[in-house]
């Protein structure tokens, strides 16, 4: 298994509730086993705070210290609004000028409002002395020990605390991007999708389209969201984006939910939990978060199986990745293996009260092929209908 903690928004005021904070946050991450890499998606500050990241610096090394990390290869982090706070001359000119033509991606503009994160990329090598490009607050990517390749996507590039929506960022540079074939592709950004200009939206769409790309996580809101991005008109062609807590919580902010993420990959999903903060109760489960997945095999949300009739009987052809085209599956079939991996644990207990003994149970851990085969069982024995019409129920 393979775990990593999701954070984002270190906005952190040395008081009584981040000390609490802190501290239960160590001893969480001890007791939900090993963790093997950090995502930080952006605001390791405050604009108050200037140019002074210590707050994050300290906590970071902490955090990496105790769960016996490499910072260097085990951390991964993106700017976010608060951390463009080097000053620039005209900088509204150049945010006036991007956001009227977001798709005329002139390097000036591009080059003066990147300038504006230079305390942030000092407070990156900081951290990590030899990170590997040259602008760590640029469009760039890092794969984490052969296994993931994570795009680091600054959105905050307009950010000028006027607006939270209509947020752009360099798509020429992503689309440039070498996408890696042989492992997951996951998007990191400060700004949740949905905040980001529309024609931006667009481009990073295609991207999504043609790479093997798997989610998008990202923070700002403060708020815990998962969202599907449909990248085509056609079904299982989303992916999801994970918004994060804020993960530093403030007696003073009322509006923020405070927490963590934990994602847990096992074979060909990335399962999701999340970790809510309260003052006065610490950390509990968040059904919000918990139970979402991220699919990391072979693209295509549901590991879509390739189906061949022959002889109005089915021929199971199962390619190297796992891939099928649903689309020439019977409607009831792709209708119940979709409404199958939105069920909870519980919702899958009662339906394996009514259909288990006689039909075999369902489980969360089942993988695309049994279930696939379950669905055909199903079929053949003239029940799938019977059993759709149930889970719509639960």
């Amino acid at each position: 298994m393979i775990r990593w903690l999701h954070i984002s928004d270190l906005h952190i005021k040395n008081k009584a509730d981040w000390s609490s904070y802190r501290k239960e946050l160590l001893k969480k991450c001890s007791e939900i086993g090993k963790i093997n890499l950090v995502i930080v998606t952006g605001d390791f500050h405050d604009f108050s705070d200037g140019v002074d990241f210590e707050y994050a610096i300290s906590f970071l090394r902490e955090l990496v210290k105790k769960l016996e990390l490499d910072i260097a290869y085990d951390l991964f982090l993106i700017p976010g609004n608060h951390d463009g706070v080097t000053s620039i001359a005209n900088k509204k000119l150049y945010v006036s000028a991007a956001r009227n033509n977001p798709l005329d991606m002139d390097k000036a503009w591009i080059y003066e409002l990147m300038s504006s994160f230079r305390a942030y990329e000092s407070f990156v090598r900081e951290l990590i002395p030899d990170y590997p490009v040259e602008h760590p607050a640029g469009v760039h990517s890092r794969v984490w020990r052969n296994k993931i390749n994570f795009i680091h996507c600054n959105t905050a590039l307009v950010a000028d605390g006027s607006t939270k929506i209509n947020q752009i960022m360099d798509v020429d540079t992503l689309a440039l991007l070498e996408f890696s074939e042989d492992c997951p592709n996951i998007i990191l950004a400060h700004n949740n999708f949905d905040d980001l200009n529309i024609e931006i939206q667009k481009s990073i769409k295609d991207v999504i389209r043609t790479n093997p790309i798997r989610a998008y996580l990202c923070g700002d809101r403060h708020i815990e969201s998962a969202t599907q991005i449909t990248y085509e008109d056609k079904q299982n062609r989303q992916i999801p984006c994970i918004g994060c807590y804020k993960s530093a919580p403030d007696p003073t902010d009322d509006y923020s939910n405070f927490g963590i993420i934990i994602g847990e990959w096992q074979e060909d999903k990335m399962d999701l939990r999340g970790w809510s903060w309260r003052r006065g109760e610490g950390f509990k489960v968040d059904g919000n978060i918990t139970e979402q997945k991220i699919y990391m095999g072979n693209m295509e949300q549901n590991e879509i199986i390739e189906t061949e009739f022959q002889n109005d009987s089915i021929d199971m052809k199962w390619s190297a990745d796992y891939n099928r085209d649903i689309d020439e599956c019977y409607d009831c079939r792709k209708e119940f293996i979709t409404i199958y991996h939105r069920l909870s644990p519980y919702q899958l207990s009662r339906f394996n009260r009514i259909y288990g003994d006689k039909y075999g149970k369902l489980e969360k851990e089942t993988s695309e092929k049994q279930l696939y085969d379950y669905v055909i069982m199903a079929d053949n024995n003239l029940v799938l209908e019977d059993m759709l019409e149930y889970i719509k129920t639960l």
